[in-house]
């Protein structure tokens, strides 16, 4: 009897590790779970609900239909209506490359994002955040955050916002960064405002419930 239980054992191990081997040589890394619904498409095709997401793949969420990402128990965020994103695994962690709309997430630093521009949005690592990045329609992008800090980079620039603060970063006209056009063309410039109080547009109440879930506004 102990006989099989202990090959029924090394069945299961066996299994396991052979998985385990098999992620890990896909070119591809596993970002989380994805749910939702409406008018939500992957990959340019429609989404059924409920779906695993991998790196590379691209979101495209359409009037009322947001989409939450569930990567572990602490990492997960969520799209807003009308927002387009692709996801890429990075240094072991989520790169969210918003290209439209908002993004809100959860992470103990290992969800970023980056826009078009260069402009990143880093948490501090090892200390939960909860914050959101809403890119305006008049160019600008909106950073608030209600948990933790964050680092947000533009060209040179790099502010750290911490937990009840906003920041609105602004690109800066030619006309207005002459001088820095001049050392490097390459490069966007932007302005960083930080304000005290957090916008309700950008993360809403994602902490209604801080005590028991600090993620309420974020779960499914």
């Amino acid at each position: 009897m102990k006989s099989v239980s202990r090959r029924a054992l090394a069945v299961i191990l066996f299994g396991a590790l052979a998985g385990l081997a098999l992620f890990a040589a896909s070119p591809r890394g596993l970002v989380g779970v994805a749910q939702g619904s409406g008018a939500i498409q992957i990959n340019g095709q429609p989404f059924g609900g409920r779906a695993s997401l991998f790196s590379g793949d691209s979101i495209v969420t359409g009037a009322a239909a947001p989409l939450t990402v569930i990567s572990s128990a602490v990492e997960r965020f969520r799209f807003e209506p009308n927002s387009s994103a692709r996801l890429a695994k990075e240094d072991q962690g989520t790169l969210i490359r918003l290209n439209r709309g908002a993004v809100e997430f959860q992470t103990d630093g290992a969800t970023s994002a980056r826009l078009p521009g260069g402009l990143t949005v880093r948490p501090e690592a090892h200390q939960l955040t909860v914050a959101g990045v809403n890119r305006l329609a008049n160019g600008n992008t909106e950073v608030a955050v209600y948990k933790g800090a964050v680092e947000v980079a533009a060209a040179d620039e790099k502010t750290t916002v911490s937990a009840g603060h906003t920041a609105l970063v602004r690109p800066v006209s030619s006309a207005q960064n002459t001088d820095q056009n001049h050392k490097n063309r390459k490069k966007k410039a932007w302005a960083i405002f930080i304000t005290t109080g957090l916008s309700a547009g950008a993360v809403g109440a994602v902490l209604a419930n801080e005590q028991s879930n600090p993620v309420s506004k974020v779960d499914p």
